[in-house]
């Protein structure tokens, strides 16, 4: 049965875990309590051996469609009663293993890294704490703490298990990493609230993993290990499984079809070969020789190749990509979920304004110091525990109060100093929300410096610092001020308001003497306040910005207060005004059924007060929206929604090791405007997949459309099948002269366009109908002219023996292949431009690979080691002629095709499909 401790009475829950809030439990009922509830650790989370790993590269539909060419080839290699096909399918098999064998040892290298969130989250537990047992304090390993243990915490420490407070004193607790709440915490021992109150909300318990930045406590154990809220988190991290992306999904789908296309044209040519009483061997010899032209061979290496190279660029723009196909899955995002601590803004306490009586000053190092702000300073820096640790300031190591370390950079910002000798410290209380401290400045004057919350110190105040004078602080002005104040606090500022009075040293030793603290915070008077926020990240506003034109959703997801997130989404522009109708509460969110959370996320952009376990609802309901869901994130509260989304995105500075390890991706800046540049490469890297996805399969289609019509009309008019190309051929083609292209296409600049279209269907098919289209008209256009060249050889050579005859055709058919392929390289990424103006030179790397793979297929014309592996012969100056002018047809058929599409508006559709 679940125990909500932070709903009952500390005396209810010290006799439910029937312990002694004063001597702690007894040695021997811990240990048995150790037997019965385990250490206080996490459990560990199975790891995927490396070999199992490995296998899982060889599970891609395309990759297996390789491994069954492979099988086919070494069977036809073993048994064939002809040498020549021993040889050639031998060097198909060697071929096919090394580009398997390539892409599985990439994708391993890339996902070798196993996941390590549970181990993060270990490294992240307090390792020692002190404990109470037999009556007697002891420091232990906090893997050894049971529930009923009463422990001490003070400022520094790391909290090792949740626990409900015995006694708190000044306590403030940063639960930023588990909840979001830019503020540390201040903890009442007393409170008693509501079960379904948030963690966020708790402030009787605090919580394993989390900080102590001030004061000090008492506390009973009340969960340890995987029980706790952190030990839940674990839990989450360890149930999700790792979706497939989008692309993975796809890649499948198109994996799919290529191999039913590749059995389907095997089957229905050897069963037209059987019709015609052909031989069964040759004619499935044939049919092989076809499947190789259907399957694109460098397929599954191209776009591993094109992701790496994607991993690599965003790299050198400070985006980490932990898996390969996530690089895709930036390009679809439709919604990008962000916690807003340490991701939409600084997660860095940081002094905005300063609020005298008279006058509103926005901080920076040129605004003028009059004697009131003097005096507002004095006091920030003098009532003060914290410390900046060094000169330089962009590298300071602070200790103390994160809001304390505020004011002081403040101080530090507008160079001002104090020489005050502190007497003595009234420290802060959660019940008088004040601290105050008696100093002594060199002239030998006694002054008493408070600072606490605004309301709190007008009331107490009788006095205001005005224009040089200290005035009578009556009702008026103080309703006025406090009406000044709350308006920036419900801007989301936190308001921290100075008082002070100059005191006689005698009173003064009289009331420390007596410790009259009452007499010391009397007749003070009132300065005014300074305004903290964590203030936005610089360009957050500009990508949010960049993220709409891109008909991308960006949405606040958060545990802070609703004021202050409204107030940074309002700046950030989120949202247009601090307007409620566009935001929910954690709580609210709670109730509602998945149904209606799937309605409210339509419209709601800021979500705060939220849990860790409110995040992964809101992500499912996005996500069954139909939504490409990114979750930035820093915080442990984070990572399960960061693993849950499409691709999680975590900060590499201000992130926790959980969070990075349960991401896709990791921003080495942590700015936020790096998504941006993310986005548009994934975004660029997919048009470009596209391209030569497309590219490959118009030329397999070619390949195809030759082979089988040529394979028809030779059996009809030899009474035999003669093959227009060899296997060998065909997979050199689809290895060598087409990879460097399709390489060079993934690395094609991004179009002027690509960060102003929306994003694309989640649920659009790589190949979709204009793309079938694309690929049936060109298929046809490259088999139709390989076979007219191929005919023309056997009808006109001059060779003299059939044997040879057919060796030139090929070859003259091979070459035309080769060259309408690498035509078909510049027309696949022209779309509507012709292909003589500036894209012809946009893409420099493609140039260099047309010009390559056209050297090297010269290579197996013209070495005389290489002709007979390939069955090939020379072609003379008078050959290549004849093969560029039918190449040219392509090229004039293509851009007649642009010419219509951009003369002819009636005709764009029809030329567009064609």
């Amino acid at each position: 049965m679940k125990q909500y401790w932070h709903a009952k009475s500390l005396n209810s829950v010290i006799d439910l875990l029937e312990t002694d809030d004063e001597r702690g439990l007894s040695s021997s009922e811990a240990l048995k309590r150790l037997e019965t509830y385990g250490p206080n650790e996490l459990e560990k989370t199975k790891k995927k051996h490396p070999i199992f790993l490995f296998l899982d590269q060889f599970t891609d539909p395309l990759v297996i469609i390789l491994l069954v060419a492979l099988v086919i080839s070494v069977t036809i290699g073993v048994f064939s009663p002809h040498e020549e096909d021993k040889l050639e399918y031998f060097v198909d098999a060697v071929a096919i293993t090394v580009i398997v064998l390539f892409n599985a040892l990439f994708g391993f290298i890339q996902e070798y890294k196993a996941e390590k969130s549970i181990e993060a989250l270990k490294s992240m537990a307090a390792p020692f704490t002190t404990v109470v047992r037999d009556g007697k304090k002891d420091r232990i390993e906090a893997r050894f703490l049971v529930p009923g243990d009463i422990i001490q915490i003070e400022e520094g420490d790391k909290v090792p298990a949740d626990a409900r407070l015995i006694q708190a004193h000044s306590l403030r607790v940063d639960e930023s990493m588990l909840t979001g709440e830019s503020f540390p915490v201040a903890k009442e021992r007393n409170a008693v609230l509501p079960e379904n109150a948030s963690i966020a909300d708790i402030r009787n318990t605090i919580f394993s993993g989390t900080n102590i930045t001030r004061g000090r406590s008492l506390a009973v154990v009340i969960q340890t290990g995987m029980n706790t809220e952190f030990g839940k988190i674990a839990k989450g991290l360890m149930d999700e499984d790792t979706e497939e992306t989008p692309l993975q999904k796809r890649l499948k789908v198109l994996g799919k079809w290529i191999g039913i296309a590749s059995l389907s044209i095997c089957a229905i040519i050897f069963a037209i070969g059987v019709i015609l009483s052909q031989n069964i061997i040759d004619m499935f010899i044939v049919a092989v020789g076809l499947a190789v032209a259907a399957v694109p061979e460098g397929l599954p290496a191209v776009v591993t190749l094109a992701l790496a190279l994607g991993v690599q660029r965003m790299s050198q723009k400070n985006a980490i990509i932990r898996r390969l196909p996530s690089v895709e899955t930036l390009g679809s995002t439709t919604v990008i979920c962000s916690d807003k601590t340490g991701t939409l803004t600084r997660n860095e306490m940081t002094g905005r304004k300063i609020l005298t009586v008279d006058e509103e000053l926005s901080i920076s190092s040129s605004m003028k110091i009059n004697e009131a702000v003097e005096k507002i300073l004095a006091v920030a820096i003098e009532c003060n525990n914290a410390q900046l640790k060094s000169n330089d300031f962009k590298n300071e190591i602070d200790i103390g109060d994160p809001t304390e370390i505020a004011l002081l950079r403040v101080a530090k910002k507008l160079d001002f100093s104090t020489n005050f000798e502190r007497l003595y410290e009234i420290p802060f209380d959660s019940n008088s929300k004040r601290m105050s401290v008696v100093v002594k400045n060199p002239s030998k004057k006694y002054f008493v410096f408070t600072k606490g919350a605004p309301d709190v110190l007008l009331q107490i105040c009788e006095n205001y610092y005005s224009k040089g004078e200290i005035m009578p602080l009556n009702e008026n002005v103080r309703q006025n001020l406090e009406k000044s104040e709350q308006l920036l606090a419900e801007r989301g500022y936190r308001m921290l308001g100075m008082a002070f009075k100059e005191a006689s040293k005698e009173k003064v030793e009289i009331s420390i003497f007596s410790e009259d603290t009452e007499q010391i915070e009397s007749n003070l008077t009132y300065l005014g306040a300074i305004a903290i926020m964590d203030p936005p990240r610089e360009g957050t506003k500009e990508s949010i910005e960049t993220c709409k034109v891109a008909g991308i959703r960006p949405v606040m997801i958060t545990g802070d207060h609703m004021k202050t997130a409204l107030a940074v989404a309002n700046e950030i522009g989120l949202v247009e005004d601090i307007d409620t109708k566009y935001s929910m509460e954690g709580s609210d969110l709670a109730l509602l059924s998945d149904k209606e959370l799937r309605d409210a996320v339509k419209t709601v952009r800021v979500f705060a007060r939220v849990s860790p376990e409110h995040k992964l609802k809101l992500v499912s309901a996005f996500k069954a929206n139909n939504h490409i869901v990114a979750m930035t994130g820093d915080g442990v509260n984070d990572a399960p929604a960061l693993k849950k989304a499409d691709i999680g995105i975590s900060m590499g500075i201000s992130g926790t090791d959980v969070s990075k390890e349960a991401s896709d991706m990791v921003l080495a800046d942590d700015d936020f405007s790096t998504i941006v540049g993310a986005i548009l490469e994934g975004r660029t890297i997919y048009d470009n997949m596209r391209k030569f996805i497309l590219y490959l399969l118009s030329c397999n289609a070619g390949e195809i459309a030759a082979m089988f019509i040529g394979i028809m009309i030779t059996s009809i008019l030899f009474g035999a099948p003669v093959l227009p190309l060899l296997a060998i051929q065909i997979l050199w083609v689809n290895l060598a002269t087409d990879g460097l292209p399709a390489l060079a296409l993934g690395v094609d600049p991004p179009d002027s366009d690509v960060m102003i279209r929306k994003p694309r269907d989640p649920d659009e098919s790589i190949l979709t109908k204009k793309a079938f289209y694309f690929i049936l008209y060109s298929g046809i256009l490259i088999g139709v002219g390989t076979l007219f060249i191929f005919f023309w050889y056997l009808t006109f050579s001059t060779a003299t023996t059939e044997i040879e005859r057919i060796m030139e055709a090929r070859t003259a058919a091979f070459t035309l292949l080769v060259t309408f392929q690498m035509i078909m390289a510049l027309n696949i990424r022209k779309e509507e431009h012709s292909l003589f103006g500036k894209e012809f030179i946009r893409n420099p790397y493609l140039l260099l690979a047309i010009i390559s793979s056209m050297f090297f297929h010269s290579l197996i014309l013209y070495l005389p080691l290489l002709n007979p592996i390939f069955e090939t012969v020379p072609l003379s100056l008078t050959d290549w002629l004849f093969v560029l002018i039918i190449g040219s047809t392509l090229i004039f058929i293509d851009e007649s095709r642009t010419f219509l599409s951009k003369r002819v508006p009636a005709l764009k559709s029809i030329a567009g499909y064609w």
